[in-house]
């Protein structure tokens, strides 16, 4: 039986520096990350505080007032802070759709340590089971995916992302194992983040992928309707009034919010009127929006290179975008691998695929080292471009031999 091309290519991470890229790539990445939450657990002891300020702490204390059976004072920034028990007066608001806030409420019964451990431990599970169709059964594949250094933005502050990519990895299993109603039930399941599904429509549009669009309706309705039976009809109102505030004040400090990446804070910080920064985004976007239309479009991209072009244009589409979210960077590398683009005969397609690997890791680091932020546009906005550019430079080609052959 002949392998899958694409499988064949992975037969790089199968090689010596493949397999220890891999596996200590992942190791490093887990200690990194239990040393933080345990550095967390001795703040918290002898601080005699219940939370320490990271991001998670909004997802913990609204799951306790949902528990409490206050889940409409998720919406109030100083009643998530006094939950919580912060110090600070940070802008950290509880903006999320029902559905999530139930699929988080389970976690608030737990002390906040243990709760964050769970949330990471349960987000990179579900990201290696969605990856495992495109590792080949390979346990090095499956760790430098699920734990590559790009995750680390996302596991040392406990968000969402890791969750959201695992979604999106098993719409894409669906969808190559033709099954396009689980496909659209796990583009429902998206929702619960909308923001960066905007180009999850176009992709599925143009591929003809109707039962899953239709699956994928179906079950934002049902994750709108029962959360909004069980908190009441006052939650969607309250969620869009904190959504507007929330994106003005945004609007009004994206300059100098240096944790963002995308093009508009870029911009903007480089002196750019916010207005006009933000109308290049949505420019940006629309030419990531056309770029994804035409090749999933296309019969004759393969459906690895499509991936990795999805993946690699979501994170430029939108305009709400911080350090963490550089994660899509990582399972974008891997489709590249699976397409032939990234290979060991080509050096420089290395290089890429390392830096995309890498991502935002080692800036990560830094960060917690020094405070300073300011590299992370710098570093993400031209791997991210290059990312980009790379795949749709590949994906409008006819595929050629070197693209084709396993050995490769």
């Amino acid at each position: 039986m002949n392998q899958d091309p694409a499988e064949a290519r992975l037969s790089i991470f199968d090689t010596r520096r493949g397999r220890q890229l891999g596996l200590l790539g992942a190791l490093v990445t887990v200690m990194l990350s239990t040393i933080f939450i345990l550095g967390a657990v001795v703040e918290v002891a002898n601080t005699g505080l219940i939370s320490v300020s990271v991001d998670f702490y909004v997802f913990w204390a609204a799951a306790k007032l949902a528990l409490a059976g206050t889940p409409l004072d998720a919406f109030d920034v100083t009643r998530i802070g006094e939950v919580a028990a912060v110090t600070h007066d940070d802008w950290m608001p509880w903006a999320y759709p029902p559905g999530f806030l139930i699929l988080m409420a389970p976690l608030g019964v737990l002390p906040f340590a243990p709760a964050w451990a769970a949330f990471m431990v349960i987000s990179v599970g579900a990201l290696i089971l969605a990856t495992r169709p495109f590792a080949a059964g390979k346990v090095q594949v499956l760790l430098a995916t699920a734990l590559a250094p790009a995750m680390l933005p996302c596991l040392l502050v406990g968000q969402t992302t890791i969750l959201w990519l695992a979604g999106l990895m098993a719409v894409l299993a669906a969808l190559k194992a033709e099954r396009p109603l689980l496909a659209g039930v796990f583009v429902g399941l998206l929702t619960l983040k909308p923001q960066l599904g905007l180009l999850l429509p176009f992709a599925l549009v143009a591929a003809g992928q109707w039962r899953a669009i239709v699956s994928a309706v179906a079950t934002t309705l049902v994750l709108v309707a029962v959360p909004t039976a069980i908190f009441g009809t006052a939650y969607l109102p309250e969620m869009l009034a904190m959504m507007r505030e929330h994106g003005d004040t945004v609007r009004g400090a994206i300059a100098d919010l240096n944790l963002m990446i995308s093009p508009y804070s870029a911009l903007a910080s480089l002196g750019v009127a916010e207005p006009l920064a933000l109308a290049l985004q949505w420019a940006t976007a629309a030419l990531c929006a056309a770029a994804v239309a035409l090749v999933w479009h296309r019969r004759d991209v393969s459906f690895d290179l499509r991936a990795a072009l999805l993946l690699c244009a979501i994170p430029l589409a939108s305009p709400y975008l911080w350090h963490y979210e550089s994660a899509f960077l990582a399972p974008a590398a891997l489709f590249l691998v699976r397409a032939g683009v990234i290979a060991a005969a080509r050096p420089a397609s290395l290089v890429l695929g390392l830096a995309m690997w890498l991502s935002l890791g080692p800036s990560a680091l830094v960060l917690l080292k020094t405070g300073e932020a300011d590299v992370f546009r710098l570093v993400f906005l031209p791997i991210a471009l290059a990312a980009f550019g790379t795949s749709l430079w590949h994906a409008l080609r006819r595929a050629r031999p070197a693209l084709i052959d396993p050995s490769q």
